[in-house]
């Protein structure tokens, strides 16, 4: 399967400073110290220290704007860079202002104030999705505040966006970069700029890609922008799972395997050759190898030299500067980036092939033999899609019966595709046959990907079964992979029809934020 890319993209902050000393001629604040405060996040900094520079200039009016687009407002951004329509380094600013303007106008802005988040919607239906949003951001950066050692300020902000034109207009990332790679998400002026789960057909990990985002701005406020881009994107990907409990899928497939597989084949695109973005990269194929390489050499490194040389890489490349990153880790570990990317690769060439687990009862001939034994006939294998698209059609004209015997014939071939088994397992409860449902949701060790419905089914399988925590997690995990799919927002009910294809009445979850998602989802069609 095509693993929707979590993309994100790193800008280097755009300030136009002079050449002047941290401190004005008459002690009041420069030009620099405001734009060094607005690229470490610190807005009231910012803000307090805009009041003390002495004269006014083009460059004090660029970095007025600029910090309008920190804090969300990109109307008075635009405002401002319109009077510096001869300033050069105003215009490519001057257009994103005016792109986010646009793309922001009527958008709804909610603050909690207890958790330090203030999140801007573009579309209001969004708004059922904030509960679960609030509480992964805060869960996130906490612990990327432990992990990183790096205490990030409130709020934290976040742009919720319609879809990828929104999200090139609020960020700057070209369109057909975003495009290309599958980027979902930017974390960029100060902002995580993320688009709406609802926007995706088949949904994405959005909980995951929100933290690898957050990280994006704790690591630029740490090295005050400095950081380089395998550095960046090798800590986010670290970042993305580390705030909550492993759940299946996790690390999969193994960066360390990815990155040598690229290696001894000659398909590395180079942790230290990544050019601006890897969102920019040319293709989705090379942006996940770039993400296995920059995950696996940065793992590496943190493990040869511990987190606390981490925090002081941190302090070096915020005094040191981008350019200075080789001579900033020889500082702090003894080798430049050169030599680290020799003993990583070494490291990678020494590593122990994978090899199976030890034999025991296939799980899916156990699946084979029971459902053969719920004497449904089979007549040899079917074109997959056809089969998924078939059964959907006789759901919704209300013949499970129908639909079941289509899928399991499809299954035969395919019996580890959690797509065939998630309509199977709706047919048969469709049918009130929660017995023959039982068997394709018991375990998700032999499923070729992660499907937002299987694990929704699955827990309705575990909390029929008597196993309300267990059922718990399996309808996070559905949640976590696609919040707007009707079985996974809906705690694995989904909606039955007549013969006439006429919705029946379904049920709805208990707690009041699930059961607004639950609505929610079942005004969106999916076709």
């Amino acid at each position: 399967m095509k693993r929707l890319l979590l993309g994100s993209f790193v800008a280097v902050s755009l300030a136009v400073t002079a050449a002047s000393p941290s401190r004005g001629a008459f002690g009041g604040a420069t030009v620099a110290d405001v734009a060094d405060a607005i690229t470490e996040l610190d807005v009231v900094r910012a803000r307090a220290l805009l009041a003390q520079v002495p004269v006014d200039s083009a460059s004090l009016a660029l970095e007025r704007a600029r910090l309008s687009l920190y804090v969300g407002d990109c109307d008075t951004a635009s405002a401002t860079l319109a009077t510096l329509s001869g300033v050069r380094e105003a215009a490519s600013l001057a257009e994103l202002a005016k792109a986010c303007a646009k793309a922001t106008a009527g958008a709804v802005v909610i603050e909690d104030q207890a958790r330090g988040l203030w999140i801007r919607l573009q579309d209001e239906a969004d708004r059922v999705l904030v509960p679960q949003l609030s509480e992964v951001a805060a869960n996130a950066r906490a612990a990327i505040e432990r992990d990183l050692g790096v205490v990030m300020p409130r709020p934290l902000r976040i742009d919720l966006v319609r879809d990828h034109f929104s999200l090139s207009a609020v960020s700057g990332l070209p369109l057909q970069a975003a495009e290309t790679t599958g980027t979902v998400a930017v974390a960029r002026w100060g902002r995580v700029n993320l688009i709406s789960p609802r926007a995706a057909p088949s949904g994405f990990p959005w909980e995951d890609t929100l933290a690898h985002e957050i990280t994006h701005l704790a690591v630029t406020r740490a090295t005050r922008d400095a950081a380089p881009l395998w550095l960046q994107e090798g800590l986010a990907k670290r970042q993305e799972t580390r705030w909550r409990s492993p759940r299946p899928f996790d690390g999969e497939p193994r960066a360390d395997d990815v990155a040598k597989n690229a290696l001894v084949t000659g398909q590395s695109v180079g942790v230290d050759k990544l050019g601006p973005s890897i969102a920019m990269l040319p293709s989705a194929d090379a942006a996940s190898t770039a993400f296995a390489e920059v995950s696996s050499f940065v793992d590496y490194w943190i493990a040869e030299n511990g987190r606390p040389a981490l925090r002081l890489l941190f302090a070096d490349l915020k005094g040191m500067g981008m350019d200075s990153a080789s001579d900033a880790l020889s500082s702090v570990s003894g080798y430049d980036l050169d030599g680290w990317v020799l003993r990583w690769q070494d490291h990678l060439l020494h590593l122990p092939e994978v090899k199976p687990g030890p034999a025991g009862q296939d799980p899916l001939e156990a699946l084979e033999r029971e459902l053969l034994g719920s004497g449904i006939a089979v007549a040899g294998g079917r074109d997959r899609a056809r089969a998924l698209r078939v059964a959907e059609l006789l759901l919704r004209r209300g013949r499970p019966d129908l639909a079941a015997p289509r899928l399991r014939e499809a299954l035969v071939s395919a019996p580890s595709d959690p797509a065939l088994r998630f309509r199977l397992g709706q047919s048969f409860l469709a049918s009130g046959r929660a017995d023959l449902a039982a068997p394709l949701f018991r375990s998700d060790a032999d499923l070729d990907y992660a499907l937002a419905g299987w694990f929704a089914l699955q827990g309705r399988v575990e909390r029929g079964a008597g196993d309300p925590r267990a059922a718990e997690g399996s309808f996070e995990l559905g949640v976590a992979l696609d919040p707007y799919q009707e079985d996974a927002a809906c705690e694995g009910e989904f909606t039955l029809h007549d013969a006439a294809g006429k919705p029946l009445p379904a049920p709805l979850p208990s707690d009041p934020a699930r059961r607004a998602l639950c609505e929610s989802a079942r005004k969106i069609r999916r076709d």
